[in-house]
């Protein structure tokens, strides 16, 4: 019988260790230029604004962050050193997006460059988030 128990108890701890609470998300970034400078690619929830990081070398194109959350998020990145001009000569980091243009194909016709939400699920992996406008994403605020 107290064999019987502790298999029990051995086998309720391995399912429970085993279910996972959280995915995966793959993807890559893209950058208007002849190489692809360093930067930080954030994930933010869209329902507790929870904002998740990880930084990309120069000329690293695939990412990937674990143990993300189930929920609803949105992906954009920032470059680490300023390397945009603006028109008063004032120099800034520049800024771009998983935005409904990437899909679209990025052309001129594709108008919205909005961020695009998608979901994240436990235990899986949620792939081809590509952080790839950098001509308009749309973003809120500054970079966290």
């Amino acid at each position: 019988m107290k064999n019987l128990l502790a298999l029990i108890i051995l086998s309720a701890i391995l399912m429970t260790s085993c279910s996972s609470t959280s995915g995966t998300v793959k993807g890559t970034v893209c950058y208007p230029s002849e190489y692809i400078p360093a930067m930080n690619v954030y994930l933010k929830n869209k329902e507790t604004s929870k904002i998740y990081s990880l930084d990309i070398k120069e000329n690293q194109k695939p990412f990937k962050f674990t143990k993300i959350p189930a929920g609803n998020y949105i992906a954009f990145a920032y470059t680490v050193q300023e390397d945009s001009t603006d028109a008063q000569e004032k120099s800034t980091i520049t800024n771009g997006g998983y935005t409904h243009a990437v899909p679209c194909g990025l052309t001129v016709e594709c108008k919205d460059h909005s961020l695009l939400i998608f979901k994240v699920e436990n235990g899986k992996t949620t792939k081809n988030i590509e952080i790839c406008d950098w001509f308009g994403a749309v973003m809120a605020g500054k970079a966290p």
